[in-house]
């Protein structure tokens, strides 16, 4: 595959074999290359595409570009690439996510669950943390399908168990000195089963990482969504000076930089600590100032999922074990 790709993009380049050959890489290698019949080096592979004026990451992008290979839509507000198993299935769990909070039929949301957690195969670190993210999310389906149907639950008892589950992964977490984009991902999508405590120590590691490696796009992603992420798990728990912290760490960070989208967000976060805090007229107001900026910018999705947060947190002020909110 690589070499295929290699020749293709030469081609689009109206490059010869002899344009691209040098000392590094002969004429008869790169053609045994583009062939399949070589393999090369990482160090080569680079200087090759340098004589194409192709950079790595669009090789890579342009790679999986085949039928079927679709950019991630489903762990961010905008799309994303990034090659590995780990975070094509990561898209595949979220997906599910997204529509069960779309249609609420949790029972069948639980047997895609099983589905994807059977499809993931392999004993490696990755494949074991997305079975369980797996488990985690079907234990929190089952939950949401009791509440509807009107069954009696201990949300004490729910946490806690999430929590003892998703203790390898947090010891994980503890134990790795320099994170990456799968430290990153790891955080930002099991934090809702982490002890709220676990979360606030762990924050600043996330954000800082995703400011060491911002050129890397999907860092880039993430960063406010793990911020407005652990400031839902906050409120969720009525840290709420831990809240408004990381609130005023995400004004900074946005402070005059035309990022409309998240200052909207921070806008509709802001309402919501104010309610949670006892200011509700106030709260609400700043609330449904942003959803009518969503709406005025044309963007439906963003608007509907924002006015169905706001009424779960109106059913949360009412009472603080009835409706938890993690975004």
């Amino acid at each position: 595959m690589d070499g295929e790709t290699f020749r293709q993009l030469r081609k689009d380049r109206g490059l010869s074999l002899h344009a691209v050959a040098d000392e590094i890489n002969s004429l008869s290698f790169i053609s045994k290359f583009e062939k399949g019949d070589s393999n090369i080096s990482f160090y080569r592979l680079e200087h090759l595409l340098e004589r194409i004026n192709v950079s790595m990451e669009e090789f890579l992008y342009v790679r999986v570009q085949n039928p079927g290979a679709n950019l991630y839509y489903y762990l961010s507000d905008r799309p994303f690439f990034m090659t590995g198993k780990f975070t094509f299935y990561l898209n595949q769990i979220f997906k599910c996510n997204d529509e069960v909070n779309e249609s609420r039929n949790f029972q069948d949301a639980i047997k895609q669950m099983v589905e994807l957690s059977e499809e993931i195969k392999g004993e490696t670190r990755s494949a074991k943390y997305l079975r369980l993210l797996c488990q985690l999310l079907s234990m929190s389906y089952q939950l949401n399908d009791d509440r509807d149907q009107g069954k009696q639950i201990s949300i004490d008892h729910f946490f806690a168990d999430l929590q003892r589950r998703s203790e390898p992964v947090v010891k994980y977490l503890y134990n790795v000195e320099n994170w990456g984009v799968f430290e990153v991902l790891l955080f930002r999508f099991f934090q809702f089963s982490f002890p709220v405590e676990t979360v606030h120590q762990l924050l600043g590691t996330a954000v800082s990482r995703t400011e060491k490696e911002a050129g890397v796009q999907l860092m880039q992603r993430m960063k406010f969504e793990l911020l407005f992420g652990t400031c839902a798990t906050f409120i969720n728990f009525r840290k709420l000076i831990w809240a408004k912290e990381v609130l005023e760490e995400t004004e900074k960070l946005l402070h005059d930089q035309g990022d409309l989208l998240n200052s909207t967000k921070l806008l509709f976060y802001q309402g919501w600590l104010k309610i949670s805090s006892g200011s509700i007229v106030a709260g609400k107001q700043n609330c449904e100032q942003s959803i009518s900026i969503f709406r005025i910018l044309k963007q439906p999705s963003m608007q509907r999922m924002y006015e169905e947060m706001l009424q779960g947190i109106m059913v949360n002020q009412e009472n603080h074990d009835d409706s938890f909110i993690f975004s």
